[in-house]
């Protein structure tokens, strides 16, 4: 727990004991043990809410679908004298392709 050891644990409830008092000591435990259930409920709650995240967006981008597809961009467009397009591979990939093919002729020349 916080690479704390029990030696430490006892030491730092020893000094608790000596600055609060044995009067205040449980009121200031049972308060101390409300945030820390509180702080658990709360990281659980958030925890929660990200795993369901993407069901949650799943449903919304399926309520706001178009309801007529959308028109694909022909794979039979001129690259201004780039490599032709690999099946399957999406701009992003092409250009990281492209710029990879770039550097390694720079480094043969």
């Amino acid at each position: 727990m916080f690479g704390v050891g029990p030696e430490e644990l006892v030491l730092i409830l020893i000094i608790a004991l000596i600055v609060l008092g044995p009067e205040r000591m449980p009121k200031v435990a049972r308060d101390i043990g409300r945030v820390v259930g509180d702080l658990r409920r709360t990281s659980d709650q958030l925890r929660e809410e990200f795993l369901n995240a993407d069901k949650l967006l799943d449903k919304a981008a399926d309520a706001a679908a178009p309801a007529a597809p959308v028109p694909s961009i022909p794979a039979t467009l001129p690259m201004n004298g780039t490599a032709p397009p690999i099946e399957g591979e999406t701009p992003f990939d092409r250009e990281m392709r492209e710029a990879r093919d770039r550097l390694k002729a720079q480094r043969d020349a």
